[in-house]
């Protein structure tokens, strides 16, 4: 089997358990452990802060001939995290195993997605990337269906079991990944290495005279000191191999991409956090209900993917820019009908319509990232751009909790929907003074 098929089934298993995790988590904290809004919010910052700190520390520097063997250890560890939250009788154990699956989260997904890159052909790159997102859809509906068959039968503690199945399952196919994808890594490093080569070396052999009348043979000294220039320069070149990640920082096509997916993460951490605790508190809703209320929209999110991926075949996606900033502007609208909902159908419907940009925005900024850095930054650019999942998950659950207990959840909605339409309005900024 070739490598990138072991990636598609080890993402599937995996975001099927960060996603479920990640909205179950609320539910149990709030309902099972018996705690105010506010420590809804905390846990939810806390795995965000976790996963957030070793992406930064140790995911970002990881080198890539290595990312198989961290993807191996995040699965074991996660698969730890959800058997401790099975055992989980008060908020501090709890905690304890939301820090542990999101140190495992920090070091499985980016990864995961440099490795589409590292095993795919150049040809490929996009249509495996939009293949990528699919399989993340994917497993986002079948998590949440099959939490909603449980939990019609079972209470929420026993979906972390179902949980611990997929992360063991997870762990078998990471193994049969590091079998497989060590050699196509090198060799696409290889070939980030002669591109590098190609445009900083200068010609040893040959330059054109003054006059621009020919070619004129080196002589053997200017040679020489060519030579100790090119080791002098690729020693340079080592020691500032950490500055790759600084350097990402003055791409501004890069941060454009940044931008956006930060600003939807901060909406997308808040829906998953408060988006349950919404549907039982104002329409009662029972659990089973409230999944698949999450898998309504993953299965919009689903949908409008395949479309992606139609025309992602066609040919390549143009003005990706433009879409990511429509869908800023749909998640806006999104938000706005869910504070004006005042039955389960118009949430319902609400929430599908926030599954388009959910949909577009992830998938489309991989895509541009693949075009606008540096092979040898893809595994930074795309831990970088993972992470501001995290920094969304800290800063609006965290803090909109705060808002939601002496306030309610909807007025909290409203803030998102006014957040939301100003990005969309600061990004049409953006794209003019970029452009």
């Amino acid at each position: 089997m070739p490598a990138i098929f072991f990636v598609f089934i080890v993402i599937l298993f995996q975001r099927a358990n960060t996603m479920m995790a990640q909205s179950i988590n609320p539910l149990f904290v709030k309902y099972v452990l018996h705690t105010s809004l506010v420590y809804v919010g905390i846990a939810t910052a806390v795995y965000a802060a976790s996963t957030l700190l070793v992406r930064y520390i140790v995911s970002i520097r990881v080198k890539p001939a290595h990312i198989t063997k961290f993807i191996i250890t995040g699965m074991i560890l996660f698969s730890i995290a959800m058997l401790g939250y099975f055992f989980s009788n008060s908020l501090i154990e709890f905690l304890f195993f939301v820090v542990i699956s999101g140190f495992a989260t920090a070091i499985i997904m980016p990864f995961l997605l440099s490795l589409v890159n590292f095993v795919s052909d150049k040809k490929d790159i996009e249509k495996n990337l939009t293949i990528y997102s699919l399989m993340l859809s994917l497993a986002l509906v079948i998590g949440p269906l099959l939490g909603t068959i449980m939990l019609s039968v079972f209470s929420i503690r026993y979906i972390y079991l179902l949980l611990f199945v997929f992360a063991v399952a997870g762990l078998f196919f990471a193994m049969k990944i590091n079998k497989t994808a060590k050699n196509k890594i090198k060799e696409k490093l290889r070939q980030g290495d002669n591109i590098t080569d190609s445009i900083s070396e200068p010609n040893d052999s040959v330059s054109i005279n003054k006059h621009g009348s020919g070619i004129d043979v080196v002589e053997p000294e200017k040679k020489i000191n060519n030579n100790s220039n090119n080791r002098h320069n690729n020693k340079k070149i080592k020691q500032k191999k950490d500055r790759l990640i600084f350097r990402l920082f003055k791409n501004k096509k890069f941060l454009e991409v940044v931008f956006y997916n930060t600003v939807f993460s901060i909406c997308f951490a808040s829906i998953v956090a408060f988006g349950g605790v919404y549907a039982r508190n104002n329409f009662q809703a029972p659990y089973f209900l409230i999944t698949l209320l999450f898998a309504i929209f993953f299965i919009s999110s689903l949908i409008t993917r395949l479309v992606l991926l139609f025309f992602t075949k066609k040919g390549k996606i143009k003005q990706k820019m433009n879409i990511m900033n429509i869908s800023i502007l749909l998640s806006s609208l999104s938000f706005a009908a869910m504070v004006l909902s005042n039955n389960i159908i118009f949430y319902a419907l609400a929430l599908v319509l926030l599954g388009i940009p959910h949909a577009l925005i992830f998938p489309i900024g991989t895509m541009r990232i693949s075009e606008v850095v540096e092979v040898k930054q893809i595994v930074a650019a795309n831990t970088i751009y993972q992470s501001n999942f995290d920094i969304g998950g800290i800063i609006g659950p965290l803090f909109l909790s705060y808002i939601g207990e002496a306030y309610s959840i909807k007025f909290i909605f409203f803030l998102l929907a006014v957040f939301l339409g100003l990005a969309f309005i600061l990004g049409r900024v953006f794209m003019k003074l970029l452009n």
